[in-house]
């Protein structure tokens, strides 16, 4: 698509975009299509198989987990799990996967969720803001659908009424257990400059242009392969732990796993002034601080206000910020928070409570 220089065209090409959404949003399938998610998901409820959460499968992405709460117990899934035709799943299980555990898969997995009706599935869909043909397809073939960020979660409810959260992201790549160990790497000295490695997307040219001129400044700001996956978990923590400030140009509105990281290993993030009028900021606290358009092109003054935050702050305000982050922001939180929604979600449907359910999880803490 190529760009208007005049605003107001800028302006009516958004309007005319807005209005045929709106339109589509309009058609009576999606009437057809609330009932029969309803009526699929109050049969499961009157089943009496899913009243509390106990064995959970878990996607790739979600492996690391640990239960919080007794009675429950998580099974990771093989990588190849869609494609296993002698996995079979207990009547009453969950499969809780995110969208990344589907990705390709996707019509192999649409036909495995049709076949398997005494299996509660419950997708977290991690890139809502920006995948809208995944996310469509994955609320319409899933019992619970749940949102990762604020952007979008109206459109997409049309595609299931049973939806839970947003539940903001959390980090999933070491375990509590595994901070705790190596807490003594988040006290080593640590560089001034800050962390930014980002992917590539083609698609998204404003956020390629803000990184492409703030690693003028900053040469650790910028694009980067995804060669943390073949990291051991030691070196990807010591990597995060070695800055003070942790650059984060997310992909449209939604809140990357990256602020979640750079709050565990006890770093101040540095975000876009919009995202102050996103509720996924009301769990950050008033650690971040927030770049202007104008900071990318000179980010050494914000940098210097995050660095002078994190030095007054001290150890002791290292300590607080990796605590806080491992009580909000761990995925066995999340996780923990999304079984306790999907077991009132179902005692509510099967006794056909329509009061308020769920909401923004973690907003409360």
């Amino acid at each position: 698509m190529t760009s208007a220089k005049n605003p107001v065209e800028l302006i009516n090409a958004l309007a005319d975009l807005n209005k045929g959404i709106h339109e589509i949003l309009q058609d009576a399938y999606f009437d057809s299509l609330a009932m029969l998610k309803r009526s699929q998901i109050e049969k499961k409820a009157a089943s009496g198989l899913f009243g509390k959460v106990g064995k959970v499968y878990l996607g790739e992405h979600l492996k690391k987990c640990q239960p919080l709460a007794a009675g429950r117990e998580f099974i990771p899934l093989p990588p190849d799990f869609l494609t296993d035709p002698d996995l079979h799943f207990p009547p009453g299980s969950l499969l809780f996967l995110t969208n990344n555990d589907v990705g390709r898969n996707l019509p192999v997995y649409m036909e495995f969720y049709n076949r398997n009706p005494e299996v509660l599935f419950v997708i977290w869909d991690w890139d809502s803001q920006h995948w809208i043909q995944m996310s469509a397809m994955l609320a319409m073939n899933c019992d619970f659908y749940i949102s990762g960020t604020s952007e979008n979660a109206f459109l997409l409810s049309h595609f299931n009424p049973c939806v839970i959260g947003p539940v903001f992201i959390g980090v999933h790549q070491w375990t509590r257990k595994f901070v705790a160990d190596h807490f003594s790497v988040l006290l080593e000295a640590r560089s001034n400059e800050p962390l930014g490695p980002h992917a590539f997307y083609g698609n998204y040219q404003r956020r390629n242009r803000a990184l492409a001129t703030v690693t003028k400044t900053f040469p650790t700001v910028g694009f980067a392969s995804n060669d943390y996956k073949h990291k051991s978990d030691l070196d990807n923590f010591r990597e995060w732990a070695a800055h003070k400030t942790h650059w984060i140009a997310p992909v449209l509105g939604g809140v990357p796993i990256r602020v979640y990281n750079a709050l565990m290993v006890g770093g101040i993030p540095i975000v876009p002034s919009f995202y102050r009028n996103l509720p996924e900021v009301a769990l950050l606290g008033d650690i971040p601080l927030y770049y202007e358009v104008a900071d990318l092109i000179d980010p050494r003054a914000i940098n210097d206000q995050a660095v002078a935050r994190f030095d007054a702050a001290g150890q002791s305000g290292l300590i607080q910020r990796v605590a806080e982050a491992l009580d909000k922001h761990h995925i066995d939180n999340r996780c923990e928070q999304v079984f306790l929604a999907v077991e009132q979600f179902i005692a509510a449907i099967a006794s056909g409570d329509r009061s308020y359910q769920g909401g923004y999880l973690g907003l409360d803490q």
